[in-house]
């Protein structure tokens, strides 16, 4: 009979980010099955792409069947912004027994790399529970949003501990601030959601004239809840939202403000001073941004905002505007997997150079909500379940392929499906492993990935009398295309990267479909 051998259950780091010259740590997670092994040897390679950087030996003393945490310390890094490998090795004398391998990221300011999570459950028996904050941690998720956290929209910080929103949603204010305070142990920035120009009915009642109407003179609203409010420099509105939002970072200690919309209206008529106004939004957007991190500053130094272009409008009027990166939420018909890739290519040409996230929603997932359902009608939905992995999988390897960041995970195993996010997903173990091994590769690998001085040549150095790059015994595209291998070529001087997309078993190019495993391909 085989016996079982000591193993490494998981390692990451203990912040989602390092700062420049901060101290680095890792723990690494053992478990010994056996009462042969006491004595264990641990050696640890940190990497700087292939290239070992630092090697750290540690002894442990472990107790049969039982689990031990260690952590392992590693010497600070004077950088601007650079990811490290993690290579950790388990030997009992010469015997190796396992290897694990992770990642972490050294900036000298966040803004550098900008990976986003979300948490939207704050009710009181939420008092205590980390586990959402940590899952975020290991999938290096250093910016959260606190969503649909506030009393009223109008009024974000209630006056009461535990209180109810507009949408039914209990919370309390003792849990958003622990909630708070761990992002910051771990190294996030803990984001307020703030909707620019929402409000309830009983303050537009008081207010009216500080609404937006539309051409037949009917009140703007979104659900029949929210009230539509002018967003203009001329409205009352525009200054009450801004110290809404400074009110939660003073009083609750955010980092800073996700100042959403819903898109629509973008055009309306306003009615102060009972003059009827055409309005254009996305001339008020740009300004609003811009004072609002104007008074933001004044409470907190290292503020961050960050603004939603839902459907990617208006990032050409707010694209320069103070906002420290740029955010889209992807909708039709923006459909295809080339669309991802163009508008992150056209948000950084209009910011020069900003970070790009998408929230970019997996419908596939909703299935995963079902799961008990279909299971006690004895329905077989594992198919379904996988088609939705991949369909993650391959739309996180494209967003990383091209330098940008994807809104997609949070709470604990939790995964948006659509644009409320208190009604996300729950996804597997063995789901989130795969999407960790992503992040950890995308985090190792982070100073190529999002190098802005890399330029996209796929299109003009591939193909017909374009020599530069050759593919051979494979069926290629430069686009996309449903059934090939999608080749994504970057390049500065000095340093040239090949990203291969597999889409060798997908009938269609729509990134929000569940998608078959793709089939292994040799010989490329």
């Amino acid at each position: 009979m085989m016996k079982m051998k000591p193993y490494i259950k998981d390692v990451y780091p203990l912040k989602a980010q390092f700062l420049s010259n901060e101290h680095i740590e890792l723990a690494v997670e053992l478990y010994n099955p056996s009462s042969e092994f006491k004595h264990l040897d641990i050696k640890v390679r940190i990497c700087d792409l292939n290239k070992e950087i630092e090697n750290i030996e540690y002894i442990s003393t472990i107790q049969a069947q039982s689990d031990q945490t260690i952590t392992i310390a590693v010497s600070p890094k004077e950088v601007e912004f650079k990811g490290y490998g993690v290579d950790v090795y388990l030997y009992s004398e010469e015997d190796l027994l396992h290897v694990f391998s992770s990642s972490f990221d050294v900036v000298s300011d966040w803004r550098k790399s900008t990976r986003y999570g979300f948490l939207s459950e704050f009710q009181p028996k939420e008092l205590g529970d980390k586990a959402d904050v940590m899952s975020m941690n290991k999938l290096h998720l250093n910016l959260v949003m606190f969503y649909d956290w506030m009393y009223r929209h109008e009024e974000l910080v209630s006056p009461e501990n535990e209180y109810s929103d507009l949408m039914g949603k209990i919370s309390s204010l003792e849990v958003i601030q622990e909630k708070i305070d761990l992002c910051h142990q771990y190294g996030m920035k803990a984001m307020a959601y703030g909707a620019v120009y929402a409000a309830s009915k009983d303050f537009y009642e008081k207010h009216r004239d500080w609404a937006l109407y539309d051409s037949h003179g009917r009140v703007m609203d979104f659900i029949n809840i929210f009230y539509i409010m002018n967003t203009s420099d001329q409205s009352p509105w525009h200054n009450h939202i801004i110290d809404q939002f400074n009110n939660a970072v003073v009083q609750l200690d955010f980092d800073g403000i996700h100042m959403d919309t819903y898109g629509s209206p973008k055009i309306a008529i306003s009615k102060l001073n009972n003059v009827d106004k055409i309005e254009r939004l996305e001339e008020h957007f740009p300004i609003l941004i811009n004072n609002t991190r104007k008074v933001l500053e004044q409470s907190k130094e290292d503020i961050c905002l960050i603004f939603n272009n839902v459907g990617n409008w208006p990032v050409n009027s707010v694209a320069r505007a103070e906002q420290d990166v740029i955010y889209i939420e992807v909708w039709n018909p923006n459909e295809r997997y080339h669309h991802i890739q163009q508008i992150v290519y056209w948000a950084k040409y209009f910011s020069g150079g900003k970070p790009v996230i998408l929230a970019a929603y997996l419908k596939p997932f909703r299935v995963n909500k079902k799961q008990e359902k279909l299971t006690a009608e004895g329905i077989d939905h594992s198919a379904d379940i996988e088609e939705a992995n991949f369909s993650a999988l391959i739309l996180t390897a494209l967003i990383t392929a091209i330098g940008g960041y994807h809104l997609l995970l949070g709470e604990e195993k939790g995964i948006l499906t659509q644009g409320y996010y208190v009604d996300y997903s729950k996804t597997d173990d063995h789901f989130m492993r795969e999407i960790r091994n992503y992040y950890d590769f995308m985090i190792r690998y982070a100073n190529i990935f999002f190098d802005d001085e890399l330029k996209d040549v796929s299109m003009t150095h591939v193909d017909i009398e374009n020599h530069e790059y050759v593919f051979a015994n494979g069926i290629f595209s430069s686009y996309g295309e449903p059934g090939k291998v999608w080749t994504i070529i970057r390049e500065k001087p000095g340093r040239k990267t090949i990203s291969f997309i597999n889409l060798s078993e997908a009938d269609e190019d729509y990134w929000n479909e569940g998608k078959k495993k793709p089939g292994v391909l040799e010989n490329i």
